[in-house]
C-alpha cells in the first residue's frame, strides 16, 4: 500500500509544471519592453513573435491557413510554425535563438544577468 501511495505521488508531481520565468532581453544593448514577457520556458526562451520581429528590424507575415510565420530581414528569412512557438495571453511567442540566429543575429544567454542578450551588428 505504501509503495502504491508513492508511486501515485510521483505521478502527481511529475505532472506539475514549473512556472515560465520572466527575463530580459536586449537588442544592440538595449533593454526591451514586450507584452506579454519574454520568459524562458523547458530551457528556451521566448519572446512576442512581432514584437521581437520588429526590434530585430524584420517583417512578419502570418498564415492563417499554415499557422505559420514569415519572418524577413534583407536577405534572411525564417519561418515559425505555431507548433514551434508558445501562446502566452492569445500571442504567439517564438524561440529566440530560432529566430536571431537564422535571421543572422548572435544570440547569447548570459547567466549573470539572466538575460537573453541578441547583437544584430547593424
Amino acid at each position: 500500500m505504501l509503495r502504491l501511495v508513492a508511486v501515485l505521488l510521483l505521478m502527481v508531481l511529475g505532472t506539475v509544471a514549473v512556472a515560465d520565468q520572466i527575463v530580459p532581453v536586449y537588442v544592440d544593448g538595449k533593454r526591451t519592453n514586450f507584452t506579454p514577457a519574454a520568459r524562458v520556458r523547458d530551457g528556451k526562451s521566448y519572446a512576442p513573435l512581432r514584437a521581437i520581429s520588429e526590434a530585430l528590424g524584420a517583417e512578419v507575415q502570418w498564415n492563417e491557413k499554415s499557422q505559420m510565420a514569415a519572418i524577413c530581414r534583407g536577405n534572411a528569412c525564417a519561418s515559425i510554425r505555431r507548433s514551434e512557438g508558445i501562446v502566452v495571453d492569445n500571442q504567439m511567442l517564438v524561440p529566440l535563438r530560432l529566430l536571431g540566429e537564422t535571421l543572422g543575429a548572435k544570440v547569447k544567454w548570459d547567466a549573470g544577468m539572466r538575460a537573453v542578450l541578441i547583437n544584430t551588428s547593424r
